[in-house]
């Protein structure tokens, strides 16, 4: 399934100049992406058709947790002078009675096609590949204070209506919103926070008083006078 993978080609016309370092970095970031995602689709596919996703999922969210942990196993799985053979074998041991079959082999393709210091990439790939084949989506939200019972099944029924999909909550507290919510939805943001209230209302008088010089000019006299009078004469002064 994924033996024989080619090493990608970059075409060029005459007279084109070399790539840069930078331009270098970003086409590998691409074939990286591209590449997790192959094997994250192979996982969903093969997980999906035996109905064991969810316990897939689940061995692939600890597994990653697990190398993210442990940096030397990394480098033993990753090391070349170390025969596919011999990292088999000790993956076996370390994990044949404790994951599926299938998360099994799936590990031991990654390690063997040397893409193991990739697997917390390929891991988060297979997990949104998983939303998506549920028809699900998560909704960071930050407030205030921490949600109510109540105020969380009732923001979860109204996303739902909204993005027509079942919906799972990422909940964070943050103080300095002063009050309402911020929603991220991928990568839509829905501000109903004071702070971004206050903050909409503080842009839209700085345009309205900075729009021109005159404008600059009337509003630095009417906002630095304490009385409020602008400094200019009162009626029936002398």
């Amino acid at each position: 399934m994924w033996e024989g993978e080619a090493p990608a080609k970059t075409l060029r016309l005459p007279g084109d100049s070399p790539p840069t370092v930078k331009e270098g970095e970003k086409l590998a970031r691409i074939l990286s992406g591209w590449k997790a995602r192959r094997y994250a689709i192979a996982l969903l596919q093969v997980a999906a058709k035996a109905n064991e996703l969810d316990r897939v999922e689940a061995e692939v969210k600890a597994l990653a947790d697990t190398l993210n942990r442990s940096p030397l196993l990394v480098k033993f799985l990753a090391q070349p002078l170390i025969p596919f053979g011999e990292k088999a074998r000790q993956v076996r041991q370390w994990f044949e009675n404790r994951i599926s079959p299938i998360t099994l082999n799936f590990l031991l393709s990654v390690i063997k096609h040397k893409r193991i210091e990739h697997f917390d990439h390929i891991a988060r790939i297979f997990t949104e590949l998983v939303r998506e084949h549920r028809n699900e989506t998560v909704a960071e939200i930050t407030t205030a204070v921490p949600l109510t019972e109540e105020e969380r099944a009732l923001t979860v029924q109204r996303l739902q209506e909204v993005t027509g999909k079942k919906v799972l909550l990422s909940e964070k507290v943050d103080p300095s919103i002063l009050g309402g919510m911020r929603i991220v939805v991928g990568d839509k943001l829905l501000d109903l926070s004071l702070k971004g209230h206050l903050e909409r209302i503080r842009e839209r008088l700085r345009q309205v008083f900075i729009a021109t010089p005159e404008e600059v000019t009337i509003a630095e006299a009417t906002f630095s006078d304490p009385k409020g009078d602008g400094g200019g004469e009162k009626d029936g002064a002398p």
